[in-house]
């Protein structure tokens, strides 16, 4: 096997670095305005739009910020397939209990994203408490 060239180096995720913390803080703010605009109520002429976007884009999110050991493309895919894959989910969920509206499934879809991204975070730091007990 030949070694990796500096192309696929240089587009290798970095493993959980800096960055990555301010995008999860970002991500967060971003799915609180996402879930308040929302569940406020339709009035303003972009409302659906945001759903849309929100929908589309907060469990992706929160998959793609825990994925960092992966080049950008298999994030976006990974991403992609988890926002699809959740979104059905939560929808035939809803349609099945008798109670779809677009509030419970934005709901719905923010806890979600919400819970794997704290998952995600919380299995990190206790990777990182768990090294520095064997290393010390």
């Amino acid at each position: 096997m030949k070694p990796s060239s500096p192309l696929t180096e240089r587009h290798r995720g970095s493993p959980g670095g800096p960055p990555t913390a301010a995008l999860a803080a970002a991500w967060c703010a971003v799915l609180t305005c996402g879930t308040l605009l929302t569940l406020t109520g339709p009035g303003a002429p972009w409302h659906a739009g945001l759903t849309f976007a929100f929908l589309a884009t907060a469990p992706g999110g929160a998959v793609a910020l825990v994925l960092t050991g992966l080049d950008p493309w298999s994030r976006a895919v990974a991403a992609l397939g988890t926002a699809l894959a959740v979104n059905t989910g939560v929808a035939q969920a809803l349609l099945m209990a008798g109670s779809w509206s677009a509030r419970t499934g934005v709901a719905a879809v923010g806890a979600i994203g919400c819970l794997v991204l704290t998952c995600a975070l919380a299995g990190r730091l206790v990777r990182r408490g768990a090294g520095r007990e064997r290393v010390g």
